[in-house]
């Protein structure tokens, strides 16, 4: 049969219903199995190195259930790889998570390689396929198992875990609680809250590709991050020395009721707010940092410049203090993953697919460069990283595949043909 260019060569010998029977999916899995434990490998880290069998187990019987929808053997590989990532970054909250309780679980030291015969994860998931209930309770217990896994990890990295801190990613919250209060004079605000934050004991908190967090600052404000994003804690923040640094990009709902403001440090721009909400992207490589205010207002400040905003308004700083009202484009890029879309507009492919990076976590590859030039437009959903595949498709011409185990952009009609 064709060969399906999307797929590793070796499906191709799946029926055209890929999961149609029950031996369909053994085949599948044992083709797949090594492709899918490396990308669980490096979604999960080698902290997190146990749990890939979990991961891509849990993936084969979930395209089990989804087997009437799964048609080709390139929709099946498709479905595994999207849901082996949103799986380990599951799997990665959830340790996240766990981290808060690290003080109370007994570790017991111990070292899991990952590494699993397929031919014994595949009984396991024939036991899930053949046993009880097994879209509920095969999950359940992977569950289980990674909330075990989890608890044993908690006791390495309880001792040297921040007492002050429990960073928890993919909605779940983070607490910052500060030290002490930091009396400070009025006029001295915005130098002692810079030096704050380029002080060695000041906290950075980070946010990995793919995944975002949120954190509560013990004032009452909380930050959600983005992907890709470092929010800087001064170690002597409070409800009267209220500032932070960010690098990237976060939505602060700030605390009302507060004498102090709340400072946000971006590159060269100073957000200023007594009790708003309002989005802040500065990313490395933007031409400037974009404030869009969502409630109440702000100020952006540039040295000595003061800008008001109120509710609705958006505008660009750059780092000469220049600015400009934000276009519905810089808008949408900067905030709309706040409401679950990624925004491109007329970037360069290049761009486009480190945003990829930043929001899906896939690693698409360009094998000639000259098309890294070609231009992307989309509104794409963040819940869907196949729907921004096929619209950066559309858009720039090109054809999503695969060149061996790696993703790529190619021109339509290069992917390799079979050998007759």
């Amino acid at each position: 049969p064709p060969r399906d260019s999307n797929a590793p060569q070796s499906l191709s010998a799946l029926p055209s219903t890929a999961l149609g029977d029950e031996n369909a999916p053994k085949s599948a899995f044992l083709i797949e199995y090594p492709a899918l434990s490396s990308k669980a490998r490096a979604d999960l880290g080698e902290d997190a190195i146990a749990l890939v069998p979990k991961v891509v187990e849990g993936a084969f019987v979930r395209a089990w259930d989804a087997r009437e929808k799964i048609k080709t053997a390139d929709e099946l590989h498709q479905f595994l790889v999207a849901d082996v990532h949103h799986a380990s970054a599951r799997a990665l909250s959830r340790r996240a998570a766990a981290h808060r309780f690290g003080n109370s679980v007994k570790h017991e030291d111990h070292h899991v390689s990952g590494d699993v015969d397929p031919e014994q994860s595949w009984a396991h998931i024939q036991h899930a396929l053949h046993g009880e209930e097994h879209s509920a309770d095969t999950l359940a217990a992977v569950a289980a198992a990674s909330r075990h896994e989890a608890a044993g990890h908690i006791g390495a990295v309880g001792k040297s875990a921040p007492v002050w801190l429990a960073f928890v990613l993919g909605g779940v919250a983070i607490a910052a609680v500060a030290g002490g209060i930091f009396a400070m004079d009025r006029m001295a605000a915005k130098g002692k809250i810079t030096k704050a934050l380029a002080s060695a004991d000041a906290r950075p908190i980070t946010t990995p590709a793919g995944r975002a967090g949120n954190v509560n600052l013990n004032d009452g404000s909380t930050a959600n991050m983005a992907p890709e994003s470092r929010l800087v804690i001064p170690q002597d923040f409070s409800s009267t020395f209220r500032g932070v640094g960010i690098e990237g990009a976060a939505t602060f709902t700030v605390a009302k009721g507060l004498e102090k403001p709340f400072e946000v440090h971006a590159r060269q721009a100073v957000i200023v707010a007594t009790g708003t909400a309002f989005t802040v992207s500065a990313y490395p490589g933007d031409p400037g940092v974009t404030v869009v205010v969502r409630e109440g207002s702000v100020d952006v400040r540039h040295g000595d410049i003061s800008h008001p905003l109120a509710a609705g308004a958006a505008l660009v700083m750059r780092d000469d203090g220049t600015t400009h009202p934000a276009n519905d484009a810089e808008r949408a890029e900067a905030s709309g993953w706040t409401t679950g879309t990624l925004a491109v507009e007329n970037r360069p492919l290049k761009d486009a697919l480190a945003m990829m990076k930043r929001w899906y976590g896939y690693e698409i590859r360009v094998p000639k460069t000259a098309l890294l030039d070609r231009k992307v437009t989309m509104r794409a959903s963040l819940d869907s990283g196949m729907q921004a595949i096929r619209l950066v498709e559309k858009s720039s011409g090109l054809e999503f595949g695969y060149a061996g185990q790696n993703m790529v952009f190619r021109e339509r009609g290069s992917a390799p043909q079979k050998k007759k």
